[in-house]
């Protein structure tokens, strides 16, 4: 893709904040709040047709977004709404945007009955729900569950939904006997869960190469239904950290795509490691990366991923913590 020369951009004499926390702060947002920052983009700035944005930098009045669209990407600066600290003026720039669009948050509480629980592996738990409405689901569609426990909730992927049933498939990685692990494990035929609001993975352009798609356990679901759905012609690699082989069986009913390439890796030390020692044997130079694990382990995966493969679109997600009961 050609880039198309920056159109609006921060003044030169402006220096961008440089502390570990502005950029936790830019690598928090361009991992998982993309729909946010196009609000921005659209509430703000003149691009038309916004398929992706990055933050690539904060200043003390506003931050600096690269705007991807079928023509190119170009950068743009957008005052924060209100003067605050990075975290807060950048959330308060979000809610100014969507307020100006009339885009409403998503305050949607929804109470699914579990109509049937099913144990998929050593450690995978399938709960299958019926919903209320429909929903816009695609691969990656996340909403966040009631866990006793656990103040905030805590959030799982749908692995599918069947719209002529409104049933939805949440499948749960059970272990060490987690918050999230005893809810899904307790859950049975005839129980309730509480879901509310609803958010979509921000997703590369797969189409603009060959693909890699990485993760540990907790990825499973998205990637089993990307492949599922896969639509491109293009080669697609699948690097997989497991702890146990049981886990490797929850693929085995996923029609892969014709040029898709599947690599289980068994994890022996910490967290991402067995991932990070592949990816230096890749097959083809990725053009489009998606991928999650834990949070500091997808930090360094993706520096790692863009550094060998500058081109590349490259999203890696951190899905959980070290030490968090999730």
């Amino acid at each position: 893709m050609t880039p198309v020369p920056p159109t609006a951009q921060p003044d030169p004499a402006r220096p961008p904040l440089l502390t570990e926390e502005a950029q936790d702060i830019m690598e928090h947002v361009n991992a998982g709040h993309v729909p946010e920052l196009l609000h921005c983009v659209r509430a703000f700035t003149p691009v038309q047709g916004a398929t992706h944005a990055q933050l690539t930098a904060l200043f003390t009045d506003g931050m600096q977004l690269d705007v991807t669209t079928p023509a190119g990407t170009s950068r743009h600066f957008v005052p924060f709404a209100a003067p605050a600290p990075a975290h807060e003026a950048v959330r308060a720039t979000v809610a100014a945007a969507m307020q100006k669009l009339g885009v409403k948050p998503d305050g949607r509480v929804a109470h699914w009955p579990v109509v049937h629980t099913r144990t998929l592996s050593t450690h995978f738990q399938r709960i299958t729900v019926q919903l209320d409405e429909p929903l816009p689901w695609a691969p990656g569609y996340a909403c966040r569950f009631d866990v006793p426990g656990q103040t905030h909730g805590r959030p799982y992927t749908l692995r599918r939904v069947h719209p002529h049933t409104l049933t939805a498939e949440i499948d749960v990685y059970c272990h060490d006997g987690t918050l999230g692990s005893r809810w899904a494990q307790g859950l049975e035929a005839g129980h309730t869960v509480t879901a509310r609001g609803g958010r979509q993975e921000s997703l590369p352009d797969f189409t603009a190469g060959p693909a890699l798609l990485i993760g540990d356990e907790t990825a499973l679901p998205t990637i089993a239904a990307l492949l599922e759905t896969w639509k491109t012609p293009h080669p697609v690699h699948v690097l997989l950290e497991v702890g146990d082989a049981a886990e490797e069986t929850y693929l085995e009913d996923v029609p892969l795509p014709p040029a898709a390439q599947v690599q289980w890796l068994r994890r022996a030390g910490a967290s991402g490691d067995a991932l990070q020692d592949a990816l230096g044997a890749l097959p083809l130079a990725p053009a489009a990366v998606w991928g999650a694990l834990e949070v500091s382990r997808a930090k360094q995966l993706r520096k790692q991923l863009q550094a060998a493969h500058p081109g590349a679109d490259v999203r890696i997600a951190g899905y959980w913590r070290v030490n968090e009961q999730h």
